[in-house]
């Protein structure tokens, strides 16, 4: 899935997938100004409080979501649900 926000004319995308080549979770985020983040998880458990640490950051910041999730295409095959 992937989110996106917009803070002072900044835009910040964030995808969340499961590569199934890998059997890792991937979480990417391309911050404004940054090199793309990616981080992989073999751990669904520490996955999930990765998410939802960036989700505490980016409420921090400020950062305001721009519509709902966009699913993507290929589905998520992970079992992360909260």
């Amino acid at each position: 899935m992937m989110w996106f926000y917009e803070r002072s004319g900044d835009a910040l995308r964030v995808e969340t997938r499961f590569d199934s080549a890998t059997n890792e979770y991937v979480l990417q985020v391309e911050w404004p100004g940054r090199p793309t983040l990616t981080e992989r998880f073999s751990d669904t458990n520490a996955f999930e409080v990765r998410v939802l640490e960036l989700e505490r950051q980016i409420d921090a910041e400020h950062w305001k979501q721009v519509g709902g999730p966009e699913i993507l295409p290929h589905g998520w095959r992970g079992g992360i649900t909260h």
